[in-house]
């Protein structure tokens, strides 16, 4: 198949999408006509449907066989955004059942599973479709599989660049066919050229099949934008299992950065608030989506209001946002720092509980309040508990300011979550159907405790990378978090999955990055593996380091075009006076953006990074990042924020066993 071949079947399917979006729109305004004429003349009136949601056309699978019940004798159909029927295409949402034909489910198929024949794969830039890959399973033709739709055809459009230039190719690499799953793989020299030249990585490949390969490569590898998109359309296997679960389910998923965890988090969310997800899968109340930054919550929210109409449904939320609301605290996000084991321990929270019912023996059947759950806690200084008060609670205790405004007054980060858990304690909170926690492996106990009296009704998302705790305060197992949510499995054991497959870095970043784990810990399962090695700078004074710094994100700068840049330093006020100095503007409503003509990057501490991710990483003096115990948590979560080049500017020593 031509290249120009493929710009053919684009621009058709281009007209398809376009003709689904006019048919989406026609529906809303007509079901809104008969609204308005419903209520004409009435004193009161029914609340106006939801908005009319964006047509997008995901994909399209094609049966050995056609339907006549629910396809009106066609074979193929589409998965898109929103379900529609016409007598000439079918669209069935990507959240009903018979979507796992395309997303290749690995268990519960719906029963046409046995009858794909091919699945088309559709990529989107600008909400355009610009490519699409077919996966074929028979022997039979990509044109009679998926047929030309009566359509009016656009011109086709050109296609994005798989390199980091600025300027598209004149023409796309044809898609790439499979043969029957059942049958044997036929390679071509190409084939056997390109497993020759990654062979070195062999370790990395993914341990299960990937769909759409060679488009899902080109997807990696061109430029992101500042807030994640929706990728439907190229969402894989263990990827769909993990979202697709009822809502009452809980689940732990563990994996190395890159597997894709912030993408099933978001999308998960998304999909048990989509009204044609299956009965069982849709929560009783509305969706909790925590991460650990006011950073993290713009980078996702973007998902949720391109896939989710009623945005009353649901809330993105960072952990410390959450917590000071609890804690009738000022929004800061400042993240907690736990300098002290007493602030984060779940000790204080058993403390807590016994200053509370203290305080309900004497409010004579009233509910206590806050300053009185305080005062008792306090007053343990004096009066400790029948079991006594060990030496360093006492200690605690006493440091702590005699009345709770006077707490509040101080405004101190660490005791945050003293507060909040007063809070959820004492008063009433909304009771979320179901809560997804991303980076939940810097989620500190008594945090663990507070999450766990919000009144879940449903189960549990939760999203973590172990390697990357920042801090020996917070749990070393899942097992620790499943026994205080109360969701262990029939094992006794955190009901836990992990992620064996690598999306978002290059082989070369992640092996770089993995020199900062202990050798077990060190699996590659990189899909990307045709990156480049992280290019390590050592300057000679430590004057120098943010100057050099700078010159590493112009290069790249110019290397990756359009994509996104961030230099990640746990002294970002020295890199500030370098920008300034070169006359770099500083973005007002987010002072971590910074631009220069067309250039611009993003400025970020460690701990803004977490769960955001970029085409190019500047990684300044891995030697100043902070140490637990042996373990660099929070330098190996900044240096795999990179998706495909990595650059890393030093003076001191790098840590003991990375090598450049």
């Amino acid at each position: 198949m031509t290249g120009q071949d493929v710009k053919s079947l684009v621009a058709n399917e281009v007209a398809a999408e376009e003709k689904y979006r006019r048919s989406l729109a026609d529906r809303h305004s007509h079901s809104e006509g008969q609204r308005r004429q419903n209520t004409r003349n009435t004193w009161t009136s029914n609340p106006p449907p939801d908005s009319a949601q964006d047509g997008i056309l995901i994909g399209r699978v094609a049966l050995t066989e056609g339907d006549e019940k629910f396809l009106g004798g066609h074979r193929d159909f589409y998965i898109g955004t929103t379900h529609y029927e016409t007598d000439s295409y079918r669209v069935f949402s990507w959240a009903a059942p018979v979507a796992c034909t395309y997303f290749r489910k690995s268990n519960d198929h719906h029963e046409w599973c046995d009858q794909v024949a091919a699945v088309r794969v559709l990529a989107h830039q600008f909400d355009k479709i610009v490519d699409l890959e077919d996966e074929i399973f028979v022997e039979e033709e990509s044109t009679d599989l998926f047929p030309f739709l009566p359509l009016q055809v656009p011109k086709a459009p050109r296609f994005p660049s798989t390199s980091t230039n600025a300027s598209p190719p004149a023409e796309a690499p044809p898609p790439r066919t499979f043969p029957a799953q059942a049958g044997p793989v036929t390679r071509s020299d190409a084939d056997v050229t390109e497993a020759r030249a990654v062979e070195k990585f062999e370790e990395s490949s993914p341990t299960t099949d990937v769909r759409a390969p060679d488009l899902l490569r080109r997807q990696l590898a061109a430029p992101k934008g500042v807030s994640m998109s929706s990728v439907l359309a190229t969402l894989q296997p263990d990827q769909y299992d993990a979202i697709v679960k009822p809502a009452s389910w809980s689940q732990v998923l563990q994996g190395h950065p890159g597997t894709g965890k912030t993408v099933i988090g978001a999308h998960r969310a998304a999909y048990l608030l989509n009204s044609r997800a299956p009965k069982e899968s849709r929560p009783r109340g509305h969706v909790l989506l925590l991460g650990p930054t006011a950073e993290y919550v713009k980078h996702v929210e973007g998902v949720l209001r391109d896939l989710v109409d009623d945005a009353t449904r649901y809330s993105v939320r960072s952990v410390p946002s959450l917590l000071e609301e609890l804690a009738g605290l000022p929004q800061s996000n400042i993240p907690t720092q736990s300098v002290s084991l007493q602030n984060v321990s779940e000790e204080l929270a058993r403390l807590i509980d016994k200053a509370l019912a203290n305080a309900k023996e004497n409010s004579q059947g009233e509910a206590p309040r806050e300053a009185d759950v305080y005062a008792k806690l306090r007053g343990f200084v004096s009066q400790p508990p029948q079991e006594g008060l060990d030496g360093e609670w006492f200690q605690y205790l006493r440091a702590l300011p005699e009345t709770l405004g006077a707490l509040r007054k101080k405004r101190i980060s660490s005791h945050r979550s003293l507060l909040a858990y007063i809070g959820v304690r004492t008063n009433r909170t909304a009771d979320p159907g179901h809560i997804i926690i991303d980076e939940a492996q810097d989620i500190h106990p008594i945090e663990w405790e507070i999450l766990g009296r919000l009144g879940n009704r449903g189960g549990w998302t939760i999203l973590g990378d172990l390697n990357q705790r920042r801090t020996d305060h917070t749990f070393s197992s899942w097992n620790n978090v499943a026994e205080l949510l109360g969701i262990k499995d029939g094992s006794g054991e955190a009901p836990l999955s992990i992620l064996e497959n690598g999306y978002r870095s290059t082989a070369q970043i992640i092996k770089f990055a993995n020199q900062l784990l202990p050798s077990r810990e060190r699996k590659l399962t990189s899909f990307q593996q045709d990156g480049e090695r992280p290019h390590v700078t050592k300057v000679p004074s430590k004057t120098g380091v943010y100057a050099a710094s700078m010159e590493a994100a112009s290069d790249l700068s110019d290397e990756v075009g359009s994509g996104s840049i961030a230099v990640i330093t746990v002294s970002p006020g020295e890199f500030r006076k370098v920008l300034v100095k070169r006359e770099w503007q500083n973005d007002p409503a987010d002072q971590s953006f910074w631009t220069k003509g067309r250039q611009k990057l993003r400025l970020l501490p460690p701990d803004r990074a977490r769960g955001l991710e970029f085409d190019a990483v500047v990684v300044i003096e891995p030697a100043d990042f902070p140490e637990n115990f042996g373990r660099q948590g929070t330098l190996y979560t900044a240096l795999t924020r990179a998706n495909r080049k990595l650059a890393v500017v030093h003076n001191r020593a790098l840590p003991q066993g990375m090598r450049a």
